[in-house]
């Protein structure tokens, strides 16, 4: 119990929740990023804003079988056929009070995007959760679509703590040190402590992303 309390009580995963809120009561969408066992799907499930309906995509589908499984949990008839896809698609575009949740967006198929494209850009908001991959392949594939996403990323817990260890560090500093140590603690903390001790030694009260790359230049590649 104290652990399901302290995931969902951990400080910046309820401004994630109010982040996530905000853009989708604008209609906007949303790309949550982490590694593997940070708690993604865990995650999603805390929302559940009171004002819109949330509808749950299996990401291994193909686009006719997505389309159609978003209109049946709204209540419409369906029949999961390529013949039907741009009639649902037209569909699933007018209607409101409803966001899509896609856990592992990893899995979706590339022909998919070009879809989900249109949906946000009709409005309907897109709450999306993968590996930090997906960026990776929005980026190069589709940074159209990526534009239209705010990314967060999502840590560990115990990464989550360190942060609030490290107050003295701007938050883009920690998450660059995260990242490029790709997800050593034994390291993370190792360079977080060097960057504090550099900024003593410059007379800075913080560290910011800058002095942090410092030291993440001398990290051997992966």
């Amino acid at each position: 119990m104290k652990r399901k309390e302290s995931f969902i009580n951990h400080k910046r995963r309820i401004s994630y929740l109010s982040a996530i809120y905000n853009r989708i009561y604008r209609c906007q969408s949303v790309l949550i990023e982490g590694d593997y066992g940070v708690g993604k799907s865990r995650f999603l499930k805390l929302l559940k804003p009171k004002k819109l309906h949330g509808v749950w995509v299996e990401s291994l589908f193909n686009i006719h079988e997505i389309l159609s499984s978003i209109l049946k949990d709204l209540n419409y008839d369906t029949t999961a056929t390529y013949r039907r896809t741009p009639k649902y698609l037209k569909t699933i575009c007018s209607l409101t009070d409803f966001f899509i949740i896609i856990d592992e967006a990893n899995d979706l198929d590339r022909r998919v995007w070009p879809y989900l494209k249109r949906i946000i850009d009709a409005g309907v908001p897109i709450v999306l959760a993968g590996l930090p991959k997906v960026r990776t392949f929005l980026t190069s594939e589709y940074p159209d679509i990526l534009s239209r996403l705010k990314t967060l990323i999502l840590y560990p817990i115990v990464v989550e703590d360190f942060i609030m260890e490290y107050k003295d560090f701007e938050s883009d500093a920690i998450e660059q040190i995260y990242v490029s140590t790709k997800g050593d603690m034994r390291k993370f903390k190792e360079i977080c402590t060097d960057c504090r001790d550099r900024a003593n030694e410059l007379n800075c009260s913080f560290v910011d992303v800058n002095l942090a790359l410092e030291f993440l230049s001398d990290l051997p590649p992966h």
